[in-house]
């Protein structure tokens, strides 16, 4: 008896695990489906409904408050999913406009498909009730939105609530090479006034993997893989008043630049994306900022062919696409070569390398092997100089480039995977070659409760005949399912390791271990939706020698409201202090930074209303007499009008009594290590203004100012213990003025209107006013900066560009049919 029974639990139990991911039918149409959001064609009630949503969020695991009715058809070139959304209160659905790929302040719908099964990586398509489309790509956790496809949907009001047609091209997709298909696909809804998101399949908050809770549509027949080719030529035309460095003053350009991209699919899995003689002049401004520190700032990428479809290479963080079409390689050593004789004069310096192509080929296998390639070419470049009686010279500035990304992705049984991946930078010129590898993998448990992933990584970095090899590694075991969640990891690097030929890697030679618990409050209470507390600990050290950095001790509390107002508290404690080996720019000899604790917290207010707020405040007291520092940050948003949203930012910081390293050029003081007690302000306001005059026409306005302000009181000598003592250098020249006191501003302005004249076709009409400055000398505050802010160097780009999707595949599909 007792045996029946637990074969009878058990088949129960398998079959709820079946039934958790619901199946449906997939249906052939030969009817023509008009695109109008009605949903009234014969085609549609002849396909199977989706429906009986399950919530997500707040409170998981109960059927949907919402009615959803959603179906999916398909013929040779196009699949289409219908949906009715019911509401009870249709004069209460919100469908503000927004830019594409920002859900905005609206009700949405989306599909998530993944072709191949595997249940790590999908397509997703969204529309929000307005009618704004978003699409991206999902690998494992990640959504990335910079992925744009070309497709079409209609949205349209109905006296139920509100319906939606979706018609995505099968160029837009990758899948086998079946003739019948079983694909996983999941759609979701978001009902924005009270937050609720529900899915057809059920998607529950505790579960790793979002897409592996997908389910499934059967019986797709007869799919054909169309050909997959399209050109994007533009053209763009600046005008431009820039300061000229050999005329000593501003002066007008006018420059025209021509190009294009071009997709092929290469197989049913893979395409081919690539750009011949690329221009990123339209891209927005930079956010350029005052760096005291000694390791480099990372800036975001913002072209769109370096965003767009890069999830494959972005496994190992070994590929920063900033260092391609930057700064000249030997630009500062071309100039302090030329400058060793005052004779010479400078004529030209090319600021950034000149990029010529660049393509990617990626996609994914039905067996789940994910391959990308990716290689740019960069130009030489010179700078150009006359000597003393006039004749000209040129020097290096540049050498030839080539980058190269390869990466291989295999996705494995219950959500794992391993990768590898490797990078390769060759510049013949000059004798270098830099190739980083990492291998790294992904494992769960049977019940996907537990994981394990790491990797290791080794960078060659060889110029001439000196070949210099690193390692680093990482390792973490974590719990990803349930209400309580952790991790333990651990991390390093050898002095050695170097990625940042095409990588980014602030710093090498350390070792840590890392935990963290996490827990989360699922069900809503009385009158909170959620809440989540977190407490977490870094112990990290120097590798070689081995000797301790810091330990660092970090908890958070943070609760959402029934109102949707989110607020929580954090407390930081540095115990032992910090120690920085790398501060003082000789390398083993530190920098002690004393005990610290901070305190602090943030709030933000509901987005859905028409005026929003968010808050952070944050205080960090150091065991050393008046060192602190202080964050404050207050930014409201407001919707003006219903096509009009503005968010306003002020951010301030307050370092009082910081002390770090001053770069002494007296040689008096030349054999000692000067540390400069300071005292710094950072101020930065920016204002962002969008104006969506329709689905296909917005414009977008940003200003955004950065002041950064240091006035150094005093100096001390660092000793090689890493103690340190008063100094008498005074960094003071002989007239009274200090030589170290800074004033840095980065000034811009972004003025982008855009009109999408079709899906994948575009005018934009670009506005850039720039201006970076900084001086020796104090401005006594903030708005001081402005009085002579205008005077200095600055760029005024005006530029027009046309952009045009050109699906040169349907020229040859029509042909063949």
């Amino acid at each position: 008896m007792k045996l029946s029974y637990c074969v009878l639990l058990t088949f129960i139990l398998i079959s709820f695990s079946f039934l958790a991911q619901k199946t449906i039918s997939g249906k052939r149409t030969n009817h023509a489906i008009t695109l109008d959001g009605m949903i009234l064609e014969v085609a549609w009630d002849e396909a199977e409904t989706a429906g009986d949503f399950i919530n997500n969020y707040p409170n998981p695991g109960v059927a949907s408050s919402f009615k959803s009715e959603v179906k999916f058809l398909y013929d040779d070139q196009y699949i289409y999913i219908g949906a009715k959304l019911f509401d009870q209160r249709p004069d209460s659905i919100i469908a503000f406009l927004s830019e594409r790929d920002d859900y905005g302040n609206a009700d949405w719908f989306g599909v998530y498909i993944d072709p191949y099964g595997a249940g790590q990586n999908a397509f997703s398509f969204y529309v929000t009730a307005a009618g704004t489309e978003l699409d991206a790509i999902i690998n494992q956790t990640n959504e990335d939105f910079s992925w744009n496809s070309v497709w079409r949907s209609k949205v349209n009001r109905i006296a139920e609530g509100w319906s939606i047609e979706i018609r995505i091209p099968l160029t837009q997709l990758r899948f086998p090479k079946e003739s019948i298909q079983n694909w996983r696909i999941n759609y979701v809804r978001n009902i924005r006034r009270n937050r609720e998101t529900s899915y057809w399949s059920e998607v529950d908050p505790q579960q790793y993997g979002e897409i592996a809770q997908s389910g499934y549509i059967k019986g797709i027949e007869n799919l054909g893989s169309p050909l997959r080719l399209s050109f994007s030529p533009y053209s763009t035309i600046y005008l431009e008043d820039s300061y000229d460095e050999n005329k000593q003053r501003q002066d007008w350009g006018f420059r025209p630049r021509f190009g294009m991209d071009m997709k092929l699919g290469l197989s049913e899995s893979f395409t081919l994306d690539a750009t011949l003689i690329p221009d990123f002049g339209q891209t927005v401004s930079d956010r350029l900022v005052l760096n005291l520190s000694p390791f480099e700032v990372r800036y975001p990428e913002n072209r769109l062919f370096f965003l767009e479809g890069m999830d494959l290479f972005g496994i190992g963080d070994l590929f920063y696409s900033r260092r391609i079409g930057a700064e000249s390689y030997l630009k500062y050593e071309a100039i302090d070569s030329v400058s060793k004789d005052p004779n010479n004069r400078i004529t030209s310096v090319p600021d950034r390398a000149q990029l010529v192509n660049a393509l990617k080929i990626s996609g994914r296998t039905k067996g789940g092997l994910g391959i990308g390639v990716f290689n740019a070419i960069e130009n030489k470049s010179f700078l150009h100089y006359e000597d003393s009686v006039g004749n000209g010279s040129k020097i290096l500035a540049h050498p030839v480039s080539n980058y190269n990304v390869l990466v291989l992705s295999q996705n494995l049984k219950n959500n794992a995977n391993i990768s590898f991946l490797n990078t390769n930078v060759f510049r013949p010129e000059i004798n270098l070659i830099s190739n980083v590898s990492t291998l790294e993998g992904l494992v769960f448990n049977k019940t996907k409760v537990y994981s394990i992933s790491g990797n290791t990584k080794v960078s060659i970095n060889s110029i001439g005949n000196s070949v210099t090899l690193g390692r680093s590694s990482y390792l973490s075991f974590s719990k990803v399912k349930g209400v309580n969640q952790f991790n333990i990891d651990y991390y390093d690097s050898d002095n050695n390791y170097n990625s940042n030929e095409l990588g980014f890697l602030p710093r090498n030679n350390f070792l840590g271990f890392y935990g963290k618990y996490k827990w989360t409050g699922y069900k809503a209470t009385k009158r909170l939706l959620r809440r989540n507390f977190s407490a977490e600990s870094t112990l990290e050290y120097l590798y070689k020698p081995t000797k301790l950095g810091y330990w660092s001790i970090n908890t958070e509390y943070i609760v959402t409201t029934k109102k949707f107002l989110s607020t929580g508290v954090s407390l930081n404690y540095y115990p032992l202090g910090e120690t920085d080996f790398f501060e003082s720019r000789v390398f083993g000899i530190p920098v002690h930074f004393p005990a610290s604790f901070q305190y602090g917290g943030f709030y933000s207010s509901d987005y859905s209303k028409r005026f929003a707020l968010d808050f952070y405040a944050y205080h960090r007291i150091f065991d050393r007499k008046g060192m602190s520092n202080v964050d404050l940050n207050i930014s409201p948003r407001i919707r003006i009008a219903p096509k009009v949203f503005t968010v306003l930012s002020s951010t301030v910081t307050h370092y009082f009594h910081n002390f770090g390293y001053v770069r002494v050029t007296d040689t008096n003081y030349t054999d000692q290590i000067t540390l400069g007690n300071r005292e710094r302000w950072i101020v930065t306001n920016s204002i962002a203004l969008d104006y969506t005059f329709t689905k296909t026409f917005r414009l977008k306005l940003r200003f955004n100012h950065y002041w950064q302000e240091v006035s150094y009181k005093s100096f001390m000598e660092l000793h090689n213990d890493g103690s340190y003592s008063a100094s008498s250098y005074t960094g003071l020249d002989s007239l009274g003025r200090s030589y170290h006191n800074t004033s840095f501003n980065a000034f811009t302005v972004d003025f982008d209107l855009r009109w999408v004249i079709y899906p994948g076709s575009e005018i934009r009409f670009v506005w850039k006013y720039n201006i970076y400055a900084s001086k020796n000398g104090l401005d006594y505050g903030y708005f001081n900066t402005f009085r002579n802010l205008f005077d200095n160097p600055y760029l005024n780009s005006f530029s027009v560009k046309g952009l045009f999707y050109i699906d040169a595949g349907k020229w040859f599909r029509k042909k063949v049919a």
